[in-house]
């Protein structure tokens, strides 16, 4: 087997390929096109012999990781390659062990061949497949859109406080408040910086809207359908926030309880244990943010409606604050989404009583987590 170690960066990466037994093949940089790969693949495989058929790739995960691990692997089959293997290693949990004093980028992948070629259980990204990977990205871009409609919002209202504009109360943006900025007494550069803003404002949120009705579409794919229309028996859990749990969190066979999902999502507590000594911080932040944004918010709807969040988040709120409290529903309320799904039962309402005797996971949360 040839093992190829990579380090990937936007235009080019430096690979570095080896037999099975760590004897040079071919080393060097090459552009991350097609062509290049392949050829690098073709040398690597004439430098073997041209006998071989099997080839592993490794490679650190950055932003264009699962686009390279891609290229690689049909860059290997035109180079001839039956057996093909590609693995994203987990940038974080590697850097303990690749970091050294002389680092450069044949080291790095002089480094990630070797620890390819060692037999240790390498911690690997989970690579979305291609439905899984375009959902992520839609609700993404969606998200991406609202904040800048919000930014145009607050920059509206920048214009007004700068002229000393006393706005009405309630919402800029309804029938009234569209009514009030076209009388209101602007000079002439707030007035034509308003009407830009307007007219920005006014395009982004019809792009929402499409983006609204074409997730619409998708949720009522087969694939989604079902574990979709489960999740939202949960109050506070709607269609985006469906879609966002089901996108982000990928083939659920692959964790092995709800603590794991939790920590995956980077809600757990920071812990470190050693010598007698305990620290325990913030929630790792670990996972996706857009996850975690899209479960703080539905958190805020579902301690209005589910008497057993309301409790368990009005302990939490006394000792620890709203945030922190906040963040410990959110963390429920994906533990218990994931288990409706394996189960593939609707939401139930649990008592009071259950949360009061929470596992004692939900107690470290309440204890530990910072908002």
């Amino acid at each position: 087997m040839i093992v190829v170690g990579a380090d990937v960066h936007v235009r080019n990466s430096f690979l570095h390929a080896t037999d099975e037994n760590g004897r040079p093949l071919v080393k060097g940089r090459f552009a991350n096109l097609a062509d290049d790969l392949t050829r690098f693949c073709a040398n690597a495989r004439a430098a073997d012999g041209g006998d071989e058929h099997a080839i592993r790739f490794a490679l650190e995960s950055t932003t264009n990781s699962r686009a390279m691990q891609r290229m690689l692997h049909h860059a290997a089959v035109d180079a001839g390659f039956k057996s093909i293997d590609g693995n994203v290693l987990d940038a974080r949990k590697l850097r303990i062990i690749a970091e050294s004093v002389c680092k450069n980028d044949a080291v790095d992948a002089r480094t990630i061949n070797e620890l390819a070629r060692s037999n240790l259980k390498l911690p690997t990204c989970y690579m979305p497949d291609d439905e899984e990977f375009a959902l992520r990205e839609h609700l993404r871009a969606r998200t991406d859109l609202v904040r800048q409609r919000t930014s145009i919002k607050n920059r509206i209202h920048a214009v007004l406080h700068r002229r000393g504009i006393l706005r009405p109360r309630g919402d800029l943006f309804t029938q009234a408040g569209q009514a009030f900025l076209n009388d209101a007494p602007f000079d002439e550069a707030g007035r034509l910086i308003v009407e830009h803003y307007r007219a920005l404002y006014a395009t982004i949120d019809q792009h929402i809207d499409a983006s609204t009705r074409e997730l619409r579409g998708v949720m009522r794919r087969p694939r989604w359908a079902k574990s979709a229309a489960l999740l939202q028996t949960m109050p506070g859990i709607g269609m985006l926030t469906a879609l966002t749990i089901l996108a982000e969190l990928g083939d659920l066979k692959r964790f092995k309880s709800r603590a794991s999902v939790a920590n995956y999502a980077g809600l757990t507590p920071v812990q470190r244990d050693t010598n007698n000594k305990h620290y325990s911080g913030g929630i790792t932040r670990r996972g996706s943010s857009h996850l975690r944004h899209m479960l703080s918010e539905a958190a805020w709807i579902a301690v209005r409606k589910v008497p057993a969040y309301e409790h368990m988040f009005d302990r939490i709120a006394q000792r620890r604050g709203k945030q922190v409290a906040i963040v410990a529903i959110a963390r429920r309320m994906l533990e218990d989404a994931v288990r409706m799904l394996w189960k593939e039962e609707a939401f139930r309402y649990v008592s009071v009583a259950a949360t009061t005797d929470a596992p004692s996971c939900d107690r470290k949360v309440a204890s530990s987590v910072a908002g």
